[in-house]
């Protein structure tokens, strides 16, 4: 074990925000793992939680373990979301109605909307034979289908998702102001088509805003702003970074690529493996309400805690050979990429969707689809993961 790990302390510039480590960070987890409660400088201070077991008490552990000062590490610039800034029972009242809103039904009723978009992007690019499948597909369609679940005209998708992007980057680097601006004029829009939806309703989620009755009460124009935006945001960056994994995990190696070919039915093996061993979400912050111990570190009241979402998804005391990308492991459900306890995801069902129907039309229309080189594909890391180069020929 390193010196700087057995002083519960590592370097302030954050190993994640090195691409090749966002990329692939096993061995940094494994690290972890060993000294399983380290603390970093950077972004102003926070401890890390990396084992399954931890990374999972915490997080049912909402009493001390708190969503309510906000759950990014580096913090976003901006006012307090709503339901997944908050804890119960502020949260609930908010989380209920969402579950409907993103229920497997209701995804199930948009999923051709979702495919045509999806074989929309495909049709812009099939007869090139080649393609960075991280800048047309990965990057373009949850920014497109959020959108259109919210009722957002398609002429503002692409802007509304390249605002989403550059708010993220800013907020990693530090830049609050930068952010600020990024922040406001996001929601300068979504206030104004929230308006539009109150004397025009439609079939949309924007419509279920502003329907929706708080304790009796209609929302106000702030607390409407930021509901909508936690769905933007949230069914935006996390599902980015779950097709890109998605795709580079297939299709760097041809065998599993004509596996689920020969065998659709092991699709969603695929989609849930791609999520526990390439989190979208690395780790999400909490912040201490009071005093605690873990693993014999104290820590303190007031203090940031970031819970190691992708190092849980890969400790080998529940995972067995976790650095492998295998379709038949038995227990793949038990990652906690969609988070665990009461802030559990409750757009896993659309994101879910989304990988799959990316990964069927991508076998479907592109079968001999594979990566140039997968040593070529490069990660960011902001609040989640992008896959960029991620070079493919067909």
């Amino acid at each position: 074990m390193t010196e700087a790990l057995e002083s519960k302390q590592y370097a302030s510039d954050y190993p994640l925000t090195k691409p090749e480590v966002a990329k692939d960070p096993g061995d940094y987890f494994a690290t972890l793992r060993e000294c399983p409660v380290t603390h970093s400088d950077a972004f102003d201070g926070f401890w890390t939680l990396a084992r399954y077991d931890d990374v999972h008490d915490a997080a049912l552990t909402p009493e001390i373990f708190s969503s309510s000062q906000g759950i990014t590490i580096p913090v976003i610039p901006q006012p307090p979301v709503v339901c997944i800034g908050q804890d119960d029972p502020e949260h609930k009242k908010y989380r209920k109605p969402m579950q409907g809103w993103f229920s497997v039904k209701r995804m199930q009723a948009i999923e051709d909307k979702v495919r045509g978009i999806v074989t929309g992007c495909i049709d812009e690019i099939i007869d090139d034979g080649k393609a960075d499948l991280g800048k047309t597909l990965a990057a373009p369609i949850p920014p497109m289908v959020i959108a259109l679940i919210l009722g957002l005209p398609e002429s503002e998708w692409q802007r509304i998702g390249q605002q989403q992007t550059d708010l993220l980057e800013a907020a990693q680097a530090g830049d609050a102001e930068a952010a600020g601006p990024l922040y406001q004029a996001i929601a300068d829009d979504l206030a104004r088509h929230l308006a539009l939806r109150r004397e025009h309703p439609e079939d949309d989620m924007l419509s279920d805003i502003v329907a929706l009755t708080i304790d009796g009460k209609p929302l106000t124009d702030e607390v409407a702003v930021s509901l909508a935006f936690l769905i933007l945001g949230a069914g935006h960056e996390t599902t980015v970074g779950g097709i890109g994994g998605l795709l580079y995990q297939v299709l760097k190696d041809p065998d599993v690529r004509d596996r689920l070919i020969a065998d659709p039915s092991l699709i969603d093996n695929a989609v849930e493996e791609a999520l526990r061993l390439e989190a979208p979400l690395l780790g999400l912050g909490r912040y201490l309400l009071d005093d605690t111990t873990v693993d014999d570190v104290a820590m303190s009241q007031g203090d940031w805690v970031m819970l190691m979402w992708g190092a849980a998804n890969r400790d080998p005391a529940v995972f067995e050979n976790p650095e492998q990308f295998r379709l038949d492991r038995d227990n793949y459900q038990k990652h906690m990429a969609f988070g665990a306890g009461v802030h559990r995801c409750v757009g896993a069902p659309l994101a879910r969707m989304e990988m799959r129907i990316t990964l069927e039309e991508v076998l479907r229309r592109m079968p001999d689809a594979r990566l140039d080189n997968a040593d070529d594909v490069t990660v960011a890391w902001t609040v989640g993961r992008e896959f960029t180069n991620l070079n493919a020929t067909w």
